[in-house]
């Protein structure tokens, strides 16, 4: 398939998982890969900021992303008028060298509103570094005054995963598992493992029903490992073995994958 805006040729896999259909857009490079996701984004942004006057979305962590993001800031948006938030968080100080926060920073800086230039709104989920539970909270009420108190509807979310079939910071055997999808929390903190798997970090996490008030969800997942992961996890629905399996059961919003080999 060709995908003329972003002038990059992709694969379509499609696999049927518990009635669903499980779509992945697989390309050669992740170069590639970064230049159709910025397409997609960049094209939900500004049909929200056109169709509602603003635009709202939520962003991933971790090394896979990041070029997106740098890509990202050559897209010719109103930045003033967007507004992004985290998945997750590690709960670490914002300028550690684990922190999501400081590299969604860095690699949107020329775009972000600052002491020196308007641009875009980011919101950290750091919003207290001193007590997780509270932090949690904080972030949760920081989602809330996006919407006038209510849960906040998101133009676009750009997810990852891990080879362990994690997604945000929900992760398998974690007992977050037990609350995460039935909620009414949009935050939730997220206790880390004493065994060696991960997370080894506390950390936070948006819920399962705060993700899925998404209008488009896009996975990004580099690696075999990961598309083997994903193929394998997308027929289990239990949510303490295969994270991903059991969201993807539930997802009541479009989901889609693009893996780069």
């Amino acid at each position: 398939m060709i995908n003329t805006a972003a002038n990059v040729v992709d694969n379509v896999l499609t696999w049927d998982a518990h009635g669903k259909t499980v779509t992945v857009h697989a390309f050669d490079t992740t170069g590639e890969a970064g230049v159709y996701i910025s397409g997609l984004i960049s094209g939900a942004l500004k049909q929200a900021i056109d169709t509602r006057g603003k635009a709202q979305w939520i962003g991933c962590g971790g090394t896979t992303p990041k070029p997106i993001y740098q890509n990202l800031i050559h897209a010719e948006l109103d930045w003033t008028k967007i507004t992004l938030a985290q998945v997750d968080e590690r709960f670490v100080p914002v300028d550690d060298a684990a922190s999501n926060t400081r590299m969604m920073r860095e690699a949107l800086a020329p775009v972000l509103a600052d002491a020196d230039h308007t641009g875009m709104t980011f919101l950290t989920l750091i919003q207290d570094i001193t007590d997780q539970d509270a932090c949690a909270l904080k972030a949760e009420q920081t989602l809330l005054d996006l919407n006038d108190g209510q849960a906040p509807l998101f133009d676009f979310a750009l997810m990852g995963m891990g080879p362990d079939s994690h997604y945000a910071s929900i992760f398998p055997n974690n007992p977050v598992n037990a609350e995460v999808y039935t909620t009414d929390r949009l935050v939730l903190p997220v206790r880390p493992h004493s065994d060696g798997s991960e997370p080894a970090l506390p950390r936070v996490t948006l819920s399962v029903p705060a993700l899925n008030r998404s209008r488009c969800i896009v996975f990004y997942i580099t690696g075999q490992a990961k598309l083997d992961a994903l193929k394998a996890a997308s027929q289990n629905t239990d949510p303490y073995t295969s994270p991903i399996g059991a969201f993807l059961a539930q997802c009541p919003v479009p989901v889609e994958f693009v893996w780069a080999a």
